[in-house]
This record gives structure tokens, sequence and C-alpha cells, in this order.
């Protein structure tokens, strides 16, 4: 029962901070939108980063309210906001020169939430039944993320979030390539997940 309890606890935590994030980051950038809160959110909607955080609310909160979650939607969603956290930490961090609410809100989506979904998996996720496949079904919310980019870009206002999603300056060979190499190293980190997730179920699995 206490086990259940912190489980729900820390779930709950990362939900009202993904929540908060969202807040603030509608509120800080509504001046560069003249003030509208659709059309603020309607640009952050662009973002892979925002994305993930609001699908680990979305399908914590259904977790806590009805369970029923799978693993393997468990770990999908880990491995997206895992990638978040590295990626940004290992390439775009060094770019930002943030303070204030800015840096907060930068710290949450990028560091503090991935950290928390992953600990979360760690310790209380399923971890079974996760066959070898299951990891090739965890690059579907890339690959539609970065489908939907680039057409919103091509079709809509031009503007792509990240260099390697750019048609505008890769043109779609690069383009392909680029996306190529991007689903690639999804692939590799799904199957690091995985290993550790066999790994951990087995350990739990052994008597004693």
């Amino acid at each position: 029962m206490m086990r259940a309890s912190f489980q729900r606890s820390i779930a709950i935590t990362i939900v009202a901070l993904v929540g908060l994030a969202l807040v603030l980051r509608v509120s800080l950038s509504m001046p560069e939108h003249n003030g509208s809160v659709l059309a603020t959110i309607w640009d952050m909607a662009r973002y892979f980063t925002i994305l993930t955080n609001a699908l680990v609310a979305i399908i914590l909160v259904v977790h806590i309210a009805f369970g029923g979650q799978s693993a393997s939607r468990l770990a999908g969603i880990t491995l997206a906001i895992s990638i978040v956290g590295v990626v940004y930490h290992l390439l775009l961090a060094h770019l930002q020169d943030l303070s204030g609410l800015e840096l907060v809100v930068d710290h949450i989506f990028h560091t503090i939430v991935p950290l928390g979904m992953f600990s979360w998996w760690l310790l209380f996720a399923p971890k079974a039944p996760l066959g070898p496949l299951s990891p090739i079904t965890w690059l579907v919310w890339p690959l539609v993320y970065s489908i939907y980019a680039v057409a919103r870009g091509l079709l809509l206002d031009g503007k792509y979030p990240y260099g390697f999603l750019d048609l505008a300056k890769l043109g779609w060979a690069g383009l392909a390539q680029s996306m190529t190499g991007f689903l690639v190293a999804f692939a590799l980190s799904a199957y690091l997940l995985w290993g550790t997730a066999k790994l951990l179920s087995r350990q739990s699995a052994k008597p004693g």
C-alpha cells in the first residue's frame, strides 16, 4: 500500500510540474504573439519537447485515474522524454543563456521531468511483457512528430522547429538522410531501454 501511494505521489508531482511549466511557458511567450493564448499555444505545439512533456502528463493522468497503461506505452513515453533530456543537455544547453522563470521552465521540461519520468519508470512501471519488437513501436511517436513538423512547415508557415527537420535548408534528400539518422539513434536507444527492462524484469522475478 505504501509503495502504491508513493508511486502515485511521484506521478502526480510529475504531472503537476508539466502543468506548471506549460502554464508558465504560455505566459512568458504571450507577448511575442500579441497576447493571444491560442497563437502562443499553436506556436508551442511545433516543438517535440513541449508535445512530449504534454504526452507524459496525459499518460500518467490516465494511469493514475484508470490504470491499465501497458508496459510498452510507458516505456515508449519514457524513452521519448529521456531523449528530450539527453539531447538537450548534450547538444543544446550550452546555446542557452536563461535566467529567472525562463530558466525554471527550461529545467522542468528538459531536466526534472525527464529524470522524474525515467526514475518513476525504473522504480514502478511494469517491465513485462515487452517483446523484441516492442521497441519498434516506440518509434511511432518520433516518426509521426517528424512528419507533422515537416508538413506544418511546408504547408503552413515555413518554420521548422529543429535543424535536422529543416526542409528549406536540407532539401528532400538531406531531410531523408537526417530523419534516418534520427530514427536509427532512437531505435538504438529504444533497444537499450528494452534491454534494461528485460534485466530488471528478470531480477524482480528471482526468488528472495
